[in-house]
């Protein structure tokens, strides 16, 4: 954490820490003596993980509709998952919403922390399912993609332009 001179350099931290912070999650192992079913801190690691998405969402697709940032989800370039519409907007609402300002998922979703090679986003039955660590591995190379082109994609970006309003 430090005072930075722009928003990039801010980016060069916050990204890696979320990620960072993301992983800690994952690695940890709930005690089901404690916990009641065991696992990781799978609810605080799926919301930065899809805060990480929705962060350069904002810059690589654009201001607006912040619902439009989950795209990079099937952006070519990035995470490349090709989600229907109706699984973006899933993330987006069932996920990432109701995980910031409920601190719940919604009926229908869960999550499971999956190994190196499982899908990020699937279904079984009636269950969509996100996996946390191929979520966590890939978001490893699109962050490292993202800060690679910083310069270039913040370069008058639409995004920085309206924070820098704030």
């Amino acid at each position: 954490m430090a005072i930075h001179p722009d928003l990039k350099s801010m980016l060069n931290e916050s990204l890696p820490e979320m990620l960072i912070a993301a992983k800690q999650c994952i690695d940890y192992h709930k005690d089901e003596n404690i916990w009641g079913s065991p696992g990781c801190l799978g609810y605080p690691s799926a919301l930065l993980l899809l805060s990480v998405a929705n962060s350069i969402g904002s810059y690589v697709i654009g201001a607006g509709n912040t619902e439009k940032h989950f795209n990079i989800l099937n952006h070519k370039e990035y995470y490349n998952l090709n989600l229907s519409a109706e699984d973006i907007k899933d993330l987006y609402n069932k996920y990432r919403n109701l995980l910031s300002h409920n601190a719940v998922l919604s009926y229908g979703v869960g999550l499971d922390i999956g190994g190196n090679s499982s899908p990020v986003f699937y279904k079984v039955g009636n269950i969509k399912l996100l996996n946390l660590l191929p979520f966590y591995m890939l978001s490893i190379s699109i962050v490292k993609k993202f800060l690679d082109n910083s310069s270039t994609i913040l370069d008058n970006n639409h995004t920085i332009i309206n924070i820098s309003k704030k």
